[in-house]
């Protein structure tokens, strides 16, 4: 069972988000509201935290203050990770990711961006497949130095990917070919894109979600010790409602 945690102001739109969302997850018990000070309830349940209205850099320091008690010391690498769904169904859906706190992540934080991102899609896509994943670049072939580390990740972790499953794209490539949904060299899409640094991962973001209007992002903040959904303050009420049940599936 699982129990929402809400962080900032929680408005009619989050509170109807929320009561649909257990009318269509009966594994959601309910949801409270947690302030700035506060620790997280010791009870034996399965915690979803929830953005709701407040400032991203504020919710942030608080999901970061929370894990540090949560990990004991030990080091946690928190990323981005946008599911996009294609409202038109012309792309299968894919998994957009980053950074969350540095801008330009060195090649150990690549790959847990690849590592948190990997297991994401294996929670709401497909536990039986390793996925494609392209890599974006702002500038440089990033491929040489996160290649490696991604194959010596797999090894360690018994994932068998796909030949030419890693490939580098510039950004103005990657946004004519691989988000319109070009195959890769294998016949396949990337269900991962990774990018390499926060700035050009939000350009991107933006040019989905807001420009172009035909993408849907379920937002994710991979890599604490429970599930975190990052919604934008933006995000309609049914956005809210699918991303609350794609969080809460067993």
């Amino acid at each position: 069972m699982k129990k929402i945690l809400c962080f900032g102001d929680v408005n009619d739109k989050y509170k109807k988000a929320i009561e649909r969302a257990m009318v269509e997850c009966p594994n959601i018990i309910g949801w409270e509201q947690i302030g700035e000070t506060d620790e997280l309830p010791s009870r034996n349940v399965e915690y979803v935290l929830m953005k709701c209205d407040i400032h991203s850099d504020d919710f942030l320091r608080h999901i970061i203050a929370i894990n540090k008690k949560l990990m004991d010391g030990q080091k946690f690498y928190l990323t981005h990770c946008a599911v996009f769904f294609n409202k038109s169904n012309k792309r299968p859906p894919f998994i957009l990711t980053d950074a969350a706190c540095i801008p330009y992540p060195d090649e150990n934080l690549l790959t847990h961006i690849v590592e948190n991102a990997v297991a994401l899609f294996g929670k709401i896509f497909d536990k039986k497949r390793a996925p494609f994943i392209s890599l974006i670049s702002a500038g440089g072939d990033t491929n040489t130095k996160i290649s490696p580390l991604l194959h010596s990740w797999s090894d360690a972790h018994k994932t068998e990917f796909p030949k030419d499953t890693l490939r580098t794209e510039q950004l103005d490539v990657a946004l004519d070919k691989n988000i319109r949904n070009e195959k890769h060299l294998t016949g396949e899409i990337a269900d991962i894109i990774v990018v390499d640094n926060i700035n050009t991962g939000n350009a991107i973001f933006k040019s989905l979600s807001v420009v172009s209007g035909d993408f849907e992002p379920l937002c994710f903040l991979m890599g604490a010790k429970n599930t975190i959904l990052l919604n934008s303050r933006g995000a309609t009420e049914d956005t809210l409602v699918h991303n609350i049940v794609l969080a809460c599936k067993d």
